[in-house]
């Protein structure tokens, strides 16, 4: 930043503000935010690891009179390993108008600041890259919308307090939170502090703490847990926007489906379910998610719009029951090592839309429930080694389907496409990449009179053959406007 900037003390905007390095460019430093009292909106500021004499610089910004500022960003440089215990951020109080706070790469002293509680206005808080090994409670901060915490190896847990479990503390747990994002943290297994370990193979029963006297999140609308090993956490069963699961335990979501919703919100109806509002719900390489536990998860998500299934290993989709999902649009199936066959219950969800199917090794054939889906307009399937697409009497396709994407990716058994092609009439788009056997096309392209875009890619043969006006089968493709052919 130019030196003198702090002059201009009438000044409104200023969105970032970085620190030199090592002082040699004549740059400003902290000190000249002194006066700048009349800044608004956001302000971020670059580089904190290389203020020197920090305690003093750090107070001379003078942040806590910056009483129009919406939003402060405190980044320091990712290559800080300073220690220092001078660099406090108890000297870098704001205001407490103050909306939005983000801390990121603070690898000094692991203590957060005392003055948090007194940020009574912040909608959003977010930490990020930080050294911290306890977070205070930012549960009675009223005015929290949104909480973001990433990439904090060292944090243990989120409240030093355990839940109470009175009435009138449930109502004042995080009253406004509906976004929580909880990503990379890899030694926080408990939200709150615990003289115990918690044991995931203990023969405590999931429901011991189910009831009225269980904390849950009043507000809470999305929910993000990703490489975090929470195995105890407030419940949410209210959840109406997204659940995303990645690589953590599977007990909190066990409990939030036995819990019973209408103990703890009085106006829901009787009738009501935990996560029964739910619109999106993606589960990723969970501890401890057998096919029953997801079974019975999925009886409670009447209203789910997207699911994603993920990396597995004990689900096989089989013996579940598919016939609340009706208002299903969005499958998609990652990683299912168990998967034989697309379950037969799957003709259940008539509202079906996009299907995706990547990586199940065992795959042989989809199960003939395609002509239940008739809104089915996008289809993908990759990477399944064993799938046979093209076998002899096999019509996942019938007439009158709605089909507009269509992509084929890494299937070796692949040997000629499918008779069930010719049926895909208001086709768009076919995407065709890494099918090693397929050497030629079907006069069935001909057919696809609505096809925008033919793409192929990694099959060199085929590639030939439908080389413009020279290629043995450009006669089958020549109608279609936009051909892609990619070695």
């Amino acid at each position: 930043m130019p030196r003198g900037i702090g002059k201009l003390t009438s000044l409104e905007t200023l969105s970032e503000f970085v620190v030199d390095k090592d002082g040699s460019h004549g740059g400003a430093d902290l000190s000249e935010l002194r006066l700048l009292n009349n800044l608004r909106g956001q302000l971020q500021i670059r580089n904190l690891g290389f203020v020197k004499n920090a305690k003093e610089k750090f107070k001379a910004a003078n942040l806590k009179e910056k009483q129009h500022l919406r939003s402060l960003n405190l980044y320091w440089n990712a290559d800080n390993d300073d220690d220092d215990d001078e660099k406090s951020l108890e000297d870098l109080q704001p205001h407490p108008n103050l909306k939005e706070l983000w801390i990121r790469g603070w690898r000094g002293d692991a203590k957060f600041p005392s003055w948090l509680s007194l940020l009574t206005n912040l909608v959003k808080i977010n930490i990020r890259d930080g050294n911290f090994k306890h977070n205070p409670s930012f549960a009675q901060l009223p005015c929290l919308k949104h909480l973001h915490i990433d990439n904090c190896t060292e944090l243990q847990y989120m409240d030093d307090n355990s839940p109470k479990g009175s009435q009138g503390e449930a109502q004042s747990f995080f009253p406004s939170l509906k976004l929580l994002r909880l990503w990379d943290c890899p030694n926080m297994r408990s939200w709150w502090r615990t003289k115990k370990s918690i044991d995931d193979e203990s023969n405590e029963d999931d429901t011991t703490v189910m009831g009225t006297a269980t904390t849950v999140f009043p507000c809470l609308s999305s929910l993000e847990i990703e490489n975090f090993p929470l195995t105890s956490m407030p419940l949410y069963p209210s959840l109406d926007g997204e659940l995303e699961l990645k690589n953590t335990n599977s007990r909190p979501l066990k409990q939030t489906i036995k819990m019973n919703i209408t103990s703890r919100t009085p106006s829901s109806s009787t009738s009501s379910l935990p996560l029964s509002k739910l619109k999106s719900f993606i589960v990723n390489s969970i501890e401890g998610l057998d096919t029953h536990t997801l079974d019975e998860c999925l009886q409670h998500l009447t209203g789910l719009k997207t699911l994603e299934i993920r990396d597995c290993k004990e689900v096989d989709l089989e013996g579940m029951q598919w016939e609340r999902l009706k208002n299903l649009s969005g499958l998609r199936i990652d990683n299912i090592p168990k998967l034989v066959s697309l379950p037969i219950g799957l003709r259940h969800l008539v509202q079906l839309k996009t299907l995706g199917i990547r990586n199940c090794s065992a795959l042989r054939s989809p199960f003939p429930v395609f002509q239940h889906l008739t809104f089915l307009e996008y289809f993908s399937i990759s990477n399944c080694k064993e799938l046979e697409l093209s076998a002899a009497g096999i019509q996942i396709f019938q007439d009158h389907t709605s089909l507009r994407f269509l992509g084929l990716e890494n299937i070796p058994k692949c040997w000629h496409l499918p008779e069930w092609l010719q049926h895909l009439t208001n086709l768009q788009e076919l995407y065709l990449i890494d099918l090693p056997n397929l050497t030629s096309l079907p006069d069935e392209m001909r057919c696809l009179t609505n096809l925008q875009i033919l793409e192929i890619g990694g099959i060199p043969e085929l590639e030939e053959r439908c080389r413009k006006d020279i290629g043995a089968d450009w006669h089958k493709i020549a109608h279609i406007p936009n051909i892609q052919l990619y070695q």
